[in-house]
């Protein structure tokens, strides 16, 4: 356990990481799922299930979320993250100190998934899930019915916590399985299709019990378009393409190491029929990603593609199994890797810190000027109508319950136009009977 104790420790330490575990940045729609139902300002968690059909989470939110604090939930999910790195490390069966470490670095510093530790109370069910799965693979992948049974089940779980998580754990088996016979490679693909769907076809009915609606109602904001015609199906077409530019963007660096360990992979006749396995996998997840949004006109952000640092991070992992050469290219590229992605760690955290901080700033003084009078909270109609606009004034105003259980109401108009003239002096003013809080710009994060 030495290994994985080394790259685990060089997350924590090296990332920014502590920051976030002490004192979480919490994003505006994860709040509903750290506190009781009926919370001042809070959404009903059931909405979620209702939009997305995300029920093991709701069930998650119901048995322990909403008894923890913020603190409690991040550190529950990275624990599960953690302890997931460290089965997937062990599918790689990558001999020597070294290697195994910048192995392990690489994974566990994935800039996609440090994006989703913003959501502890939303996620935390969908990370326990990925860490459970992954540990009891290799005993599933024994025989062909545990293996086939594994991804029906991992699939529907997926669906109904998080199911960008599915993907990875396919993935996660084609490594497992790479040298295996292609005919259980192609099991596992046609499965987890098969059971992806299944999960879908259960959200569905569990709605439709619950909500009299056989489906999810997707929320107007993710701007969905049902393919009726030929154009609807041309439009989420370029929706899938501009999505898969924004993630080949946010991983360019990354991209470009993963596509030369591909090159040579390919190259390798140690390491060819390994990554191809694993590249098959790689393809049927992308692939059901794009039919996806081809389905719905939903664009996924950069940090539902899961998959996309996995598939970065294996042909690099696998020419550590090859020729000598393979090996020290492996060895270089991983190191490439865990830089690149302990930076994006450090500099995401680093950057969602500092707006936790200006938050906080402007909680601490409004409580000091308020003493005890009313908070109403001002924003220019510009930025209220704006989704990023509405995120940044939901996030504040969780925040400033969280910290001193005071419920912040939207300005009357005689106060907004008050506060609209002050804002230009600071984001704290005394209107006399009430305190105003002018809401800060969207943060570039957003």
């Amino acid at each position: 356990m030495a290994v994985p104790l080394v790259f685990v420790a060089f997350a924590v330490t090296m990332t920014g990481l502590p920051a976030q575990l002490v004192s979480p940045f919490v994003r505006r729609d994860d709040w509903p799922f750290l506190l009781p139902r009926g919370t001042p300002g809070a959404n009903d968690p059931v909405d979620k299930v209702r939009q997305e059909g995300r029920w093991v989470s709701y069930g998650w939110w119901w048995l322990i979320g909403q008894h923890g604090t913020p603190v409690t939930a991040v550190v529950v999910l990275f624990v599960a993250y953690a302890v997931f790195v460290v089965g997937l490390w062990r599918l790689f069966a990558t001999g020597g100190v070294l290697p195994g470490a910048l192995l392990g670095a690489a994974l566990m510093v994935s800039p996609v998934w440090v994006r989703l530790i913003y959501w502890p109370g939303t996620l935390s069910a969908a990370f326990v899930v990925a860490a459970v799965s992954v540990w009891v693979l290799p005993w599933a992948a024994g025989r062909r019915v545990r293996l086939v049974s594994w991804v029906v089940v991992v699939s529907v779980l997926a669906v109904l916590t998080y199911p960008p998580v599915g993907g990875v754990l396919v993935i996660a088996a084609a490594v497992h399985l790479r040298r295996r016979p292609w005919v259980d490679v192609i099991l596992l693909c046609g499965t987890f299709v098969a059971g992806f769907a299944a999960g879908v076809v259960l959200a569905f009915i569990l709605n439709w019990t619950a909500f009299g609606h056989f489906g999810v109602a997707i929320a107007g904001w993710r701007h969905p378009n049902a393919p009726r015609t030929a154009h609807d199906l041309l439009v989420n077409g370029h929706r899938y393409a501009g999505q898969a530019i924004r993630l080949v963007a946010a991983l360019r660096w990354p991209a470009a190491v993963a596509a030369v360990a591909a090159l040579v992979a390919l190259a390798d006749p140690l390491v060819r029929p390994m990554w191809l396995r694993v590249a098959a996998g790689v393809a049927v997840v992308a692939g059901l990603e794009c039919a996806q949004t081809l389905a719905t006109g939903v664009r996924t952000d950069v940090r539902g593609s899961l998959w996309a640092w996995l598939a970065v991070v294996a042909p690099a992992g696998l020419l550590l199994l090859g020729s000598p050469w393979s090996r020290r290219l492996g060895l270089a590229c991983l190191a490439a890797l865990t830089l690149l992605g302990a930076h994006a760690w450090h500099s995401n955290i680093a950057t969602h810190q500092d707006t936790r901080r200006s938050y906080d700033a402007v909680i601490s003084s409004a409580l000091q000027v308020s003493r005890g009078r009313p908070v109403v909270m001002y924003q220019s109609p510009h930025e209220r109508a704006s989704a990023r606009g509405r995120i940044t004034a939901g996030t504040l105003r969780m925040m400033f319950y969280d910290q001193t259980g005071i419920v912040v109401r939207r300005c009357l108009p005689s106060e907004c136009a008050g506060l609209a003239a002050l804002a230009p002096d600071g984001p704290v003013h005394d209107l006399g009977s009430v305190t105003g809080v002018v809401v800060p710009a969207p943060p570039a994060t957003l």
